[in-house]
């Protein structure tokens, strides 16, 4: 009788872990990619991430608030990033610990969202390499000079870090005395590259608009400012997660959606004109041919934008 009691017992857990492990959602595409995570949440179905109490120092740094421990911890430990709950209502100031910060949503010094989820967040060290060259007004200047018709310079012309290959998106915004009138991004394999391609799809956008944009470029240019920004994606929306819109959405940050070859978005300051930045994707839906209620579409990937200035440029009646 006892062995029989033991026997039902043993398939009674095996029964309830069963049933536990088919009641955790099954984990997002997007997460699948990220291998080197740990996890201070139990991760969906499917992800064999360690949790963190396998890296001392790693559980050690994200209960602190230093963003540079953390991150060599994890560099350390040979990991990408961190999986954590989700919680939306939390404060997310730069003196509470890591951990809540990350669970809010917060924009977090060398780290990115990745993948934002109901079930939890994913951020991953941010691999972007920032060259000490850029600084003051230099890559506005060069901006500046390509928008007056200018020939941009060679590649060989820039300082080598402006060369170097990565994935980055450039931004120039011109900017009059109500604030921003033109900006274009480019998408290119170095900063140098960004440059340039944005500076010359900014000088051929408002050409074609001169006659609504107040007169030619060059009649206009001295009296704006040139800024240079990056653009980062912070945070891929899953396809379930449209609800935390409003709670991920930070005053950092703009909001943007990504089709096959095009990607459209607004910058942080149009996003948070608008009632809330799930009304900043209905606006940016229409103004683009999309049903404002195009949230669930398949072939959108709904995403947080970050910009982040590197360089001004002020014109004689800019915006600053």
């Amino acid at each position: 009788m006892a062995k029989r009691s033991w026997l039902l017992a043993i398939l009674g857990v095996i029964g309830a872990l069963l049933l536990w492990r088919q009641s955790r959602p099954e984990a997002s595409a997007a997460l699948l990619q990220w291998a080197n995570v740990a996890a201070l949440v139990a991760p969906p179905v499917g992800l064999d991430w360690d949790r963190v109490d396998a890296y001392p120092e790693v559980q050690e740094a994200v209960k602190g608030s230093d963003p540079a421990r953390l991150r060599e911890a994890l560099e350390g430990a040979g990991l990408q990033g961190l999986w954590v709950g989700v919680s939306v209502g939390l404060s997310s100031g730069a003196d509470l610990p890591l951990a809540k910060r990350f669970a809010a949503g917060a924009v977090v010094r060398g780290f990115r969202g990745a993948v934002l989820t109901t079930q939890g967040l994913l951020y991953v060290i941010d691999e972007t390499k920032w060259p000490v060259v850029i600084s003051d007004r230099v890559l506005a200047r060069v901006a500046r000079r390509i928008l007056e018709g200018s020939a941009p310079p060679p590649m060989d012309a820039f300082p080598k870090e402006l060369t170097e290959e990565q994935a980055v998106e450039v931004l120039i915004v011109l900017s009059g005395g109500t604030g921003p009138r033109l900006w274009r991004s480019a998408r290119e394999h170095s900063i140098a590259e960004g440059l340039v391609t944005a500076s010359l799809a900014a000088r051929e956008r408002w050409e074609e608009r001169a006659e609504t944009m107040g007169g030619p470029l060059g009649e206009r240019l001295e009296q704006l400012d040139v800024e240079v920004a990056f653009l980062f994606d912070d945070g891929t929306f899953d396809p379930g997660a449209t609800s935390l819109i409003d709670g991920l959405v930070k005053p950092q940050h703009g909001v943007a959606y990504e089709q096959p070859a095009r990607w459209r978005y607004l910058l942080p300051r149009a996003t948070h004109r608008a009632d809330s930045p799930t009304g900043a994707y209905k606006q940016l839906f229409r103004d683009n041919g999309l049903p404002e209620d195009s949230f669930g579409r398949r072939d959108l990937r709904l995403y947080r934008l970050r910009m982040q200035t590197v360089s001004i440029d002020q014109g004689s009646t800019g915006s600053r």
